[in-house]
């Protein structure tokens, strides 16, 4: 019999999940400053390429840890889960939010992310900055699906209301006012919590696959 998780325990971990982000700062101020000597006011192509190989390799160790001891203690995420066919209805509204999600990144970049990303980068450049990538939308899906969980656990039933979405729109999302480091940004901010909210509920309605979420959400982000 699988002893019952305190509704807490999956919000630590959707919480850690968002701490992961801060781990960019170890990185910077730790790794690149004392071991690399790099002078992180005037980042070079080189130096910033070899930002992104860290943080790939950060990310990876923390996501591979945290979802060992998740699975090992908390029987979750669920390998393989099996879970009903997605009804058009549901299709329908992940499109709706996937189309949101891309007018976001439209207005961000006024063309296409990659596209926009491609711009002035060598293919090597390019590949390790959409690694880097890859791995940040990880962390954002394992905020979605623990947060969701938590809730749901603490109101001892499932729920159609993206609570995950909402826990990344008020850790990752809120956090992109300030991330660049030059004042208040308001668009960036609001447009990443608006982004978070849309991906919660891609999360839901695509009956909480991790992968398929995963794919969506990423698409949504990276295109």
């Amino acid at each position: 019999m699988v002893k019952e998780v305190k509704w807490t325990k999956y919000l630590w971990l959707s919480l850690l999940s968002f701490g992961a982000f801060m781990l960019e700062y170890l990185s910077i101020f730790v790794i690149e400053v004392i071991f690399l000597h790099v002078d992180i006011q005037n980042y070079t192509t080189h130096q910033r390429n070899i930002h992104c190989i860290i943080m790939v390799f950060i990310w990876a160790f923390f996501i591979s840890v945290l979802l060992i001891f998740s699975r090992k203690y908390y029987h979750f995420p669920i390998s393989g889960n099996k879970r009903e066919k997605i009804s058009l209805k549901n299709w329908i509204v992940i499109l709706a939010c996937f189309i949101g999600c891309k007018i976001i990144t439209f207005i961000d970049w006024h063309t296409l992310k990659f596209i926009g990303e491609a711009q002035g980068k060598t293919v090597f450049q390019f590949c390790v900055q959409y690694l880097y990538y890859i791995f940040e939308v990880m962390l954002v899906i394992l905020i979605i699906i623990y947060g969701q969980k938590a809730i749901e656990t603490l109101l001892k039933k499932e729920s159609s209301i993206p609570f995950g979405g909402i826990i990344l729109a008020m850790t990752w999302g809120a956090f992109h006012f300030v991330s660049r480091g030059v004042g208040l940004e308001i668009w960036n901010g609001i447009s990443t919590m608006i982004f978070s909210v849309l991906s919660g509920v891609m999360y839901l309605r695509l009956n909480r696959k991790c992968l398929y979420s995963y794919l969506f959400i990423a698409i949504g982000y990276l295109l």
